[in-house]
This record gives C-alpha cells, sequence and structure tokens, in this order.
C-alpha cells in the first residue's frame, strides 16, 4: 500500500464568524474524494499522520524540520575516534599524565633539602 504523506495547510472558515479565516495543518492522506456525502472511513493512513500531527511538539515542524544540535555523544565519539586512529598521541598523553600524577604525590622534608 503507497499513499502520498506529509501535510499541508489549508484555510478554514470560522463558523461563528464567517468573514474570518485562520489557516491549519492537514494530512495530504486525509483528502477526501470531492463530492462524498454521508459517514466516511478515514483514508489508508490518515489515522497514522493525525497521531503524528498530536503527538508534534511544534505542528509547524511537520511541514519545515528545524535543524538538529550537536549530538550529545560528541565528546565520546571524540576520544573513541582519537583512541584508535591516533593511538601514538593518546599514549603520549597517558604517559605525562602519569607523570605529573607521580610529581604531586612525591612530599619534600626538610631533610630532602
Amino acid at each position: 500500500m503507497s499513499w502520498e504523506t506529509g501535510y499541508r495547510t489549508t484555510e478554514v472558515i470560522n463558523s461563528e464568524n464567517p468573514e474570518t479565516q485562520r489557516m491549519a495543518l492537514i494530512p495530504n492522506t486525509c483528502a477526501l474524494p470531492t463530492g462524498t456525502n454521508g459517514i466516511m472511513t478515514l483514508p489508508s493512513g490518515c489515522a497514522n499522520d493525525l497521531n503524528l500531527q498530536y503527538m508534534a511538539e511544534r505542528p509547524q515542524d511537520l511541514l519545515v524540520g528545524r535543524e538538529m544540535g550537536p549530538a550529545q555523544a560528541g565528546p565520546v565519539a571524540t576520544a573513541a575516534r582519537e583512541r584508535l586512529t591516533d593511538r601514538e598521541q593518546s599514549r603520549i598523553r597517558r604517559d605525562r599524565v602519569g607523570e605529573e600524577a607521580r610529581g604531586s604525590t612525591s612530599y619534600v622534608t626538610t631533610g630532602d633539602m
């Protein structure tokens, strides 16, 4: 089964004040054939698209999405990439940190001077 997915905006006439119109977001799959009267079942995919529309934080995102931010795992991925591709630099840094750690734990006494 295939159908045209997506959303479109359409003008909706206010029943209380016919002179005012507003825009509504409608799934493409919910379009009914022209000239239909009476009780109709939802076309295939319409319920899924309507549910997605109700779950969206910002309905406008269904028309034009937002740019994604940085990945939360970015620092971990960078460290893994460095570890796998540049092991020598990692070893040097590890040795330097180890030397600094050993140097900070040694105590100087008055007898050593």
